[in-house]
This record gives C-alpha cells, sequence and structure tokens, in this order.
C-alpha cells in the first residue's frame, strides 16, 4: 500500500472519496515525516530549558497522545472559537496556557468546577472528622504562576465562516425522580467537538513560564515594540521616552486588540518613563517589590483586594505612580505567539501558528 500525502488526502476527502479513519491513520503514520502529538511533546519536555517535574497541570487534556499530527495551534485559551479556527486551518494538535475546561482540574465534567486534582478548593475547610492534613505547599513564585484567564494577540488572517455553534441546546426542565442530572450542554457539547474532530489538547503554562527572560514578558514587548528599551536581563523592565499614563493605557488597548478589559488606576496626566511588567498572575508581593523601582506596572492579571487596592491608596496618597492591569487571556496570548516560533524551528514536519483566544470582555458605549 503506498504512503498518502496529506495534499492527497485533503484531496480524496474534499471530493468525498470514503477512506476509513484507521486506514488514514496507518497511512499517514507511514507517512515520511509523520510526527504524533507525544512526540512533540517529548521534544518540548527535551528543550524547554527547565527540569520538567511531576505536574498534574502540564499534561493531555483531550484526545490521543499517539495522534498523528496534521498541524499545531498555540493559545492562550482553548475556546470553542480556537478549536473550531484550528479545525478550519487543517490542525488537530492544540497548546494552551490556560485551562480548557474552566478550572484547574481541567476535568470534562462540571464536577471539576474549581477544584484542583486531587485535592479540595481553595480556602475549603476538611470534612468533620478529618484532619487538615499537612501543611500546605509555599506559593509559587509571582513570576512562575499561572491559572485561568484570558488574552488577545496579534491580528489573524481572516478566516472562513465559522461552523454551526458546537454546543447542544439544554435539555428540557423536568425530569423522573431519583434520575441522574442532565449532563451540562457547554461540557458535553465542547467534548463531542474535541471527539468527533479527534483533536488533541495539552495544557503548557508551568514550565513554559519559569523560562528566562519570561516569555510572557517578551512577547508582550515585542508586541508593543518595547523590546529596545529593555532595562535588564529578565524581560521585565523598560525605560521608554516619556508618555502619559493615559497614553500608555491607549496604546495597550490598540496594540493589543482589547475590547474591554484593560483597566488603569493612577493620575492620567502623570508621565511614564519606566514600566514593570508582572505577567500571567501575579500575587500582591510582586507588585509591593516592583512598585518603588517604576513609574507604572503593567500587570495580567491581579486580585483587586490586593494588588489594585494597593495601587489605588499609593494614588489616593499623591504619588505619582501607575497600574494597568490587562487581562489574563490578553497578557499570554504574545507568550503564547513565542511559544509558537519557538515550536516551529523544533517542529518542522508540520505548520505552527498561533491562534488567538481574543479579549472575552466588551465594554459598554
Amino acid at each position: 500500500m503506498r504512503n498518502i500525502s496529506r495534499r492527497h488526502f485533503v484531496a480524496l476527502t474534499a471530493a468525498g472519496a470514503a477512506i476509513s479513519p484507521f486506514i488514514l491513520e496507518r497511512r499517514l503514520a507511514a507517512a515520511p515525516g509523520a510526527v504524533t502529538a507525544q512526540q512533540i511533546i517529548d521534544r518540548v519536555k527535551a528543550n524547554i530549558g527547565v527540569e520538567w517535574g511531576s505536574d498534574d497541570v502540564d499534561t493531555f487534556k483531550a484526545g490521543d497522545p499517539s495522534t498523528i499530527v496534521t498541524g499545531v495551534v498555540t493559545t492562550s485559551m482553548a475556546t470553542l472559537d480556537v478549536l473550531q479556527k484550528a479545525v478550519l486551518a487543517g490542525a488537530n494538535f492544540v497548546i494552551t496556557a490556560a485551562p480548557t475546561f474552566y478550572s484547574r482540574a481541567d476535568s470534562n465534567t462540571p464536577g471539576g468546577r474549581g477544584v484542583g486534582a486531587g485535592g479540595a478548593g481553595r480556602g475549603q475547610a476538611p470534612a468533620r472528622g478529618q484532619s487538615a492534613g499537612p501543611a500546605p505547599a509555599p506559593p509559587p513564585s509571582p513570576a512562575t504562576v499561572s491559572g485561568p484567564g484570558t488574552g488577545a494577540s496579534a491580528p489573524m488572517p481572516a478566516t472562513p465562516a465559522m461552523p454551526q455553534s458546537a454546543v447542544p441546546p439544554a435539555p428540557p426542565a423536568g425530569r423522573a425522580s431519583g434520575a441522574p442530572p442532565p449532563a451540562d450542554p457547554v461540557y458535553a457539547g465542547k467534548n463531542a467537538f474535541i471527539e468527533k474532530h479527534r483533536l488533541v489538547v495539552f495544557r503548557l503554562t508551568q514550565h513554559w513560564n519559569r523560562r528566562t527572560p519570561d516569555p510572557r514578558a517578551q512577547g508582550l514587548a515585542n508586541a508593543m515594540g518595547w523590546t529596545k528599551y529593555q532595562a535588564g536581563g529578565d524581560a521585565l523592565g523598560y525605560a521608554l521616552p516619556g508618555m502619559t499614563l493615559d497614553a500608555l493605557a491607549s496604546q495597550l488597548k490598540k496594540t493589543l486588540g482589547t475590547r474591554g478589559g484593560i483597566r488603569a488606576i493612577g493620575d492620567r496626566a502623570m508621565t511614564v518613563r519606566t514600566i514593570g511588567l508582572l505577567p500571567g498572575y501575579s500575587l500582591i508581593q510582586a507588585a509591593v517589590a516592583m512598585m518603588p523601582n517604576v513609574d507604572a506596572i503593567v500587570a495580567g492579571e491581579v486580585q483587586e483586594w490586593e494588588s489594585a487596592a494597593y495601587a489605588q491608596d499609593v494614588a489616593f496618597a499623591g504619588v505619582k505612580k501607575g497600574f494597568i492591569s490587562i487581562g489574563r487571556v490578553v497578557n499570554e496570548a504574545p507568550g503564547m505567539q513565542v511559544c509558537a516560533e519557538w515550536l516551529r524551528s523544533m517542529v518542522p514536519e508540520v505548520p505552527v501558528r498561533h491562534i488567538s483566544a481574543g479579549d472575552p470582555y466588551w465594554r459598554p458605549l
């Protein structure tokens, strides 16, 4: 049986040829240059530049790792929109920074909402009669913390019309007493779409964010044209030509294509020359440490009652400091663009591209 090229496969499929998926998989596996999702992740682990630890976060979240890859997509969040665009682009392997199923556990059923893998949700007390167990591990460095969020990236080329939503209608109200609750339509629809198109999803965040320089800060600086102004070797500090805080916030909004997620604290008219970046999700300690050394902080995601409240009190006291939060997905998207560029050198067998998850928010006029 002769090998079949991807181009020939596409032509056969377009012509309506009836070919068994099993036979296609076997032919593609035998084709020169074929690579599986697992083989790509093995290359990632070998080249990422940090020790790969036992981790319940950076793992396969959906699909079969032995699947032959037709194309790779990186994204800040594997939303249904991103998954559909990946299929339209001919890609079946998605590498995402944020969870696919709405929680750190990435459980593909609602039972995993807000609960870390193998553990209780944050702040949950032990059940009566149970010991509290060992003390929790100290929190990770602000530069490596990761979790749910959202984002935007460089403009994408035009895509074909989106297929009809993968989310099925909600089940009819009412059910027999004692019957199990109906499946959540959003979870069910997303699972069905992934299965139908034989997609594979891998989350890459903990290890990716430990690289030096921080790829999220590096990507944001690239997108904003700040690279030449870098001060220091960690990509977190920049000395820019003077501009007002208002102009800086507007520049971020326009360049990153946000619709409503950017929020700023401080005097609009103050002059900003030095900027510190806090990519991803950052804790209050990072903002307290950085604030004295810069005119303004540009952060991804923060707790409003922590870093934002601290910045508000600084501004209220009359200190000329600014604080801008651009949102988690918007902040991490440029870093996943960097990830796509990095992967291209390691995965020459298939196309690799970044697809933006966009800004999930919009602002009323």
